[in-house]
């Protein structure tokens, strides 16, 4: 049923007209993270249209260390206004840290644009969905196939010719499962791109089991400022 509608996410995407991809714009972010003392490397991918009234984001995320981390996703936003619109998400994720071997997210719901300026961006959102998750065997946790709601926002400020601040902050939970999570990065501007400076926490509660926290800081070259 997952991969059914994974590909169903996936295919207005991979169908749009030629004239309509060569405006799509991206980004790539590379640089070391430092988690719970030792060193990995981070590479971030990102690629948006940023038509109206649909939109679209398309991101990935690679962590490789002793227990290497993957995320990839694809958010669609349909615009009923210029501040209102609808959202859909999903995504799969292996994060050995977190004791994930792997997790289908599908989710929509509604948003709201507060700022956008050249100076200020800020949204946020909120959504019902699905979520299938397998642990590791380490973890003696079951598999888990059930709904979910989640509240998720974003706040970024320019703060010169120089830096930028950006905050992101989300929370995932359902009748048995919490999960939240915090990034604050500063990035600051260079002649091809900026020098990012971030930090990320996470922690996830399952019913019957110790809480599982997670958090990693990371230097970074990021294309785009």
């Amino acid at each position: 049923m997952f991969k059914l509608l994974w590909v169903m996410v996936l295919t207005p995407a991979l169908l749009l007209p030629s004239s309509l991809r060569a405006e799509w714009t991206g980004g790539v972010e590379g640089g070391s993270v430092i988690r719970d003392g030792n060193t990995a490397t981070r590479l971030r991918l990102r690629a948006s249209l940023n038509d109206r009234p649909l939109s679209h984001y398309v991101y990935a995320e690679w962590i490789r260390s002793g227990s290497s981390s993957y995320e990839i996703g694809y958010k669609p936003r349909y615009w009923f206004t210029d501040t209102v619109y609808a959202f859909g998400d999903g995504s799969v994720r292996i994060d050995k840290p977190l004791q994930i071997d792997n997790e289908t997210l599908l989710v929509g719901g509604l948003g709201t644009e507060l700022i956008n300026t050249a100076q200020q961006q800020a949204w946020v959102e909120a959504g019902l969905g699905v979520r299938a998750t397998n642990y590791s065997t380490e973890s003696g946790i079951d598999k888990a196939e059930e709904a979910l709601g989640l509240v998720r926002g974003k706040v970024s400020q320019v703060l010169s010719d120089l830096f930028k601040l950006e905050l992101d902050a989300d929370i995932t939970g359902s009748s048995s499962y919490l999960q939240s999570q915090a990034e604050v990065g500063v990035s600051m501007r260079l002649a091809q791109g900026a020098v990012k400076v971030s930090h990320r926490i996470r922690r996830v509660d399952i019913d019957g089991f110790e809480s599982i926290d997670d958090s990693d800081s990371s230097i970074a070259f990021t294309v785009g400022f």
